[in-house]
C-alpha cells in the first residue's frame, strides 16, 4: 500500500523535477529577447526571486515585485572591453558555458519573475501534502483500530461545524436563493435575473474562497486530527490540484499562442573585465536573455492536463467514503473497491473450498489486493460469472418466544463504521435510524427526524387488522409521538394522513431548512386499532393527527 501511495505522488514530483531542471535546451536560442549582452559581477540565479523581495525603509517595511533599478546596476555593473558594441545574436558560446544553470533574465526592465520555479515549488508542496493525506487515510483504513475514525461528510459537519458555517457564510448565494424562492412574482423574477447575471462573479468568488480560505481551514483541521480529516483533506487538495492543473494548462496554451508572454531566462558565461563602480579588474558574468521554447510550453500543457485528470480521478475515489464511511475504499490502489466487499469468500459448486484455501481461510482477505483474484483460475472459470447485490449488514430472526435476535454474518466484514444493531421494546421494532435525504452528487443530508424499522410479522398483522400488543402501557405510536416531539424542531413540519382498517398509514416529515419539495418517508403506527365496522369521527381523526 505504501508503494502504491508513493506511485500516486510521483506525478507531482515529476512535474517539479521537470520545471526545476530547465536547461539551455529549454530555451529558444534562435532569437534573443535582449539586444546587447549584459555583464555583472554577481548575476541572480533561479529561485532567488521566487518570493517578492523586501525593501526596508526608515519608517516601515515596503514590499515590491522582484526587479532591479539604477542603483543595482551601478553597484553590480561590470565592463568587458571584448564585448563592446557586440549584439546577442552574434555572440558565440563555448560548450562548457552551455552546461551552466539558467539565470534570471535581466533585460532592460530588471529581473524577470521565475515563474517556472514558482510552479515547481508549488507542485512539490501540493504533491507532498496529498501524499501524506493518502498514506494516512489508507493506513488508518486497513487498520482494525483506526478505520472507524475516518469521517465522511456528515461526520465532518458534525465534528467540525465551523467549516460548513464559514463556507455558507462566504458563499454569497443565499440572498439570491431567498429572492428566487420568493412567493411574489416580481421579487422572484428579480432574484432569477440577478442569479444569472452574477453567476460568473459568484463562481470566481467561490473558487477564491475554496483555494484561499477553505483549503487552509481544512488543512488546520487535518493537522489537528490527521486520521479523522484525512479523507476530506485528500478530496479538497485533489480539487485544488484540478484547478491548479487547469490553470497551468491554460497558461501554457497562452504561451504557445503568444511568444512575448513566455518566461525568459538568461544564458550566461564568464569573461574578464572590471567593475564599473571601482574600476578594479574582476571576473564578470555576462549573459543574454532568451524566451522559453515552444516544445517546453507544449510539454507543460500536456503535463497540466494529465495532472488535472489524475487529480480528478483521486477526488472521485474519495466520493464513496465521503458519502458513507461504510463504503470507503483505499485511495492508493488502482481499483476503487469498497472495503465492505472484504473479506471475499466463495466456494466451489459442491460447497467445498477452492484450491489453496480452507474453510478457515477466506479466498481474499487482504484489502489492498484484487478482490476477484483466483476466480479466473478455476476449472469452470470459462462458464462462470459474478453477481453483486446489496444486502443488509444485520439480519434478524425471531426466537421461539417472539424476540428478535441478530444473526452472525456469514463472513468477516472489513467495512469501517459498521452500524450497531439496536434492540427496542416492544419487539415489533427492529431499529430507529436518523431520517435523511440524498442530495446533490449522492451525499446524504440529515433532516433531524427519525425512521422506524418494523418487524415484517408486525406489519402483516397490522394489515390483517389484528389487535396490537400493549407493553408496559406504551404503544409504538406513543413512542413515535414522543420521539417526534423531542427531535422535531421549529424548522421541521409534518404532514400526516391516517387511515385504518387495512389502509396504509403514512406520515411525511419536511425540513424547512432544505430545498422545497424534499420529502422523506416516515413510517408511523396507529394510535389505536378500531374495528372495521366502526369508522372514526372527524374529531377523533383530528385528534389522531395531532397525536401523530
Amino acid at each position: 500500500m505504501i508503494f502504491f501511495s508513493f506511485l500516486s505522488g510521483t506525478l507531482g514530483l515529476s512535474v517539479y523535477m521537470y520545471m526545476s531542471g530547465l536547461s539551455t535546451s529549454s530555451l529558444d536560442l534562435s532569437r534573443s529577447t535582449s539586444e546587447q549582452p549584459l555583464c555583472l559581477t554577481s548575476w541572480p540565479q533561479r529561485y532567488d526571486q521566487v518570493v517578492a523581495s523586501t525593501i526596508w525603509s526608515e519608517d516601515d517595511v515596503l514590499f515590491k515585485a522582484p526587479g532591479a533599478d539604477e542603483e543595482f546596476f551601478a553597484k553590480y555593473g561590470c565592463e568587458v572591453p571584448a564585448l563592446s558594441g557586440a549584439v546577442c545574436r552574434d555572440v558565440s558560446f563555448h560548450t562548457q558555458d552551455l552546461q551552466r544553470p539558467l539565470a534570471l533574465a535581466m533585460g532592460d526592465t530588471g529581473f524577470d519573475y521565475d515563474l517556472m520555479g514558482a510552479w515547481a515549488l508549488w507542485w512539490l508542496l501540493l504533491t507532498l501534502v496529498a501524499w501524506v493525506g493518502v498514506t494516512i487515510h489508507d493506513l488508518a483504513l486497513i487498520g482494525q483500530s483506526q478505520k472507524d475514525f475516518v469521517l465522511d461528510v456528515s461526520g465532518v459537519n458534525k465534528h467540525c461545524p465551523c467549516i460548513r458555517s464559514v463556507w455558507k457564510f462566504l458563499a454569497g448565494y443565499r440572498p439570491l436563493v431567498r429572492l428566487a424562492n420568493s412567493e411574489r412574482f416580481g421579487t422572484r423574477s428579480l432574484g432569477i435575473v440577478l442569479a444569472v447575471l452574477l453567476a460568473p462573479v459568484l463562481l470566481a468568488w467561490n473558487l477564491v474562497v475554496l483555494l484561499f480560505i477553505i483549503c487552509p481551514l481544512i488543512l488546520l483541521a487535518f493537522m489537528r486530527y490527521p486520521i479523522r480529516m484525512s479523507r476530506a483533506w485528500v478530496f479538497i487538495i485533489s480539487v485544488a490540484c484540478v484547478l491548479y492543473g487547469s490553470a497551468l494548462t491554460l497558461q501554457q496554451l497562452a504561451f504557445v499562442a503568444r511568444t512575448d508572454l513566455r518566461p525568459r531566462y538568461a544564458l550566461t558565461w564568464e569573461a574578464q573585465g572590471f567593475q564599473s563602480a571601482s574600476l578594479q579588474t574582476s571576473l564578470c558574468t555576462c549573459g543574454c536573455d532568451y524566451s522559453m521554447s515552444l516544445n517546453v510550453s507544449v510539454n507543460l500543457a500536456v503535463i497540466g492536463l494529465v495532472t488535472t485528470v489524475k487529480s480528478a480521478f483521486l477526488a472521485f475515489r474519495c466520493l464513496k467514503g465521503l458519502r458513507r464511511s461504510q463504503w470507503a475504499n483505499l485511495l492508493s490502489v488502482t481499483f476503487p473497491v469498497p472495503l465492505t466487499v472484504y473479506t471475499v469468500d466463495w466456494q466451489q459448486p459442491d460447497g467445498q473450498p477452492i484450491r489453496f484455501r480452507t474453510k478457515e481461510i477466506p479466498v481474499q482477505g487482504e484489502v489492498a489486493f484484487d478482490p476477484f483474484a483466483m476466480m479466473d483460475e478455476q476449472p469452470d472459470s470459462a462458464y462462470t460469472t459474478v453477481h453483486l447485490r446489496p444486502e443488509r449488514v444485520h439480519r434478524f430472526e425471531k426466537s421461539e418466544h417472539g424476540e428478535l435476535r441478530v444473526l452472525q454474518p456469514s463472513r468477516r466484514l472489513e467495512m469501517p463504521g459498521m452500524p450497531v444493531p439496536s434492540k427496542l421494546e416492544p419487539a415489533q421494532f427492529k431499529a430507529v435510524i436518523e431520517a435523511e435525504y440524498i442530495g446533490c452528487c449522492g451525499f446524504p443530508w440529515p433532516t433531524g427526524g427519525k425512521k422506524f424499522v418494523y418487524d415484517e410479522d408486525f406489519l402483516e398483522a397490522l394489515e390483517r387488522g389484528t389487535p396490537l400488543p400493549h407493553v408496559d402501557g406504551l404503544t409504538p405510536a406513543k413512542d413515535l409521538a414522543e420521539e417526534e416531539e423531542s427531535d422535531m424542531d421549529e424548522s421541521t413540519t409534518a404532514d400526516c394522513a391516517v387511515e385504518f382498517a387495512g389502509i396504509p398509514i403514512a406520515c411525511q416529515v419536511r425540513d424547512c431548512g432544505r430545498p422545497s419539495g424534499t420529502w422523506l418517508p416516515f413510517a408511523a403506527a396507529p394510535v389505536l386499532q378500531p374495528r372495521e365496522d366502526t369508522p372514526l369521527s372527524g374529531d377523533d381523526r383530528e385528534a389522531s393527527l395531532r397525536r401523530l
